[in-house]
């Protein structure tokens, strides 16, 4: 069975990244809130940033027949952001497995837009890849998404460094299949 390409939720559009979304995914970066969640620290540079992150989702898509989506809110048809699954390569200690990664511009935050994309991703994750649990990592600063993560419902497993920088630190949190299955959110349990 293959991995969906686009899904639709109540009030999102989530589809699979294509080169022309080069300007979207540069406003996404744009947004210092995002730049701070994603690169704490850093100094990032939108138009670099968004040009890696469409080659980069691309070639996930092409090697793993999976990755992110690129996240739209469908009455502003607007790109708000990204989420989806992905083999993470940030901690060496989770090489390969399977992350859920959650990004929204602020101008969206507040409104459970980020909860119903990963929710979505989630229900797809399990649903489309045969795989014992998924991951998040989160730095430990971005109380937002550490949030989203206890609303989903996964356990904190500590602490991950981050494969590129000594001094970053990442939460880990987990998610069984097991678990998802009995959860809420899980389109199972509905």
């Amino acid at each position: 069975m293959s991995f969906p390409e686009a899904i639709d939720t109540e009030r999102l559009h989530l589809r699979r990244f294509v080169p022309s979304d080069l300007g979207a995914v540069e406003a996404v970066w744009a947004d210092p809130d995002v730049q701070e969640s994603l690169r704490p620290g850093e100094k990032v540079d939108p138009p670099a940033a968004a040009r890696e992150t469409i080659d980069r989702r691309i070639a996930n898509w092409q090697r793993d027949g999976f990755g992110l989506y690129l996240m739209i809110e469908r009455d502003a048809d607007q790109a708000i952001g990204w989420t989806g699954p992905w083999l993470q390569d940030l901690s060496l200690a989770h090489t390969g497995e399977v992350e859920i990664g959650w990004t929204l511009r602020r101008p969206w935050w507040g409104r459970g837009l980020a909860t119903e994309a990963a929710i979505a991703a989630a229900d797809a994750t399990f649903a489309h890849l045969d795989l014992p649990r998924f991951i998040s990592l989160v730095h430990p600063s971005n109380k937002r998404s550490l949030a989203l993560a206890q609303r989903l419902g996964m356990t904190n497993d500590g602490v991950a460094q981050h494969k590129d920088r000594n001094d970053l630190e990442l939460l880990v949190y987990s998610m069984s299949r097991e678990s998802w299955g009995a959860s809420p959110h899980s389109r199972s349990s509905r």
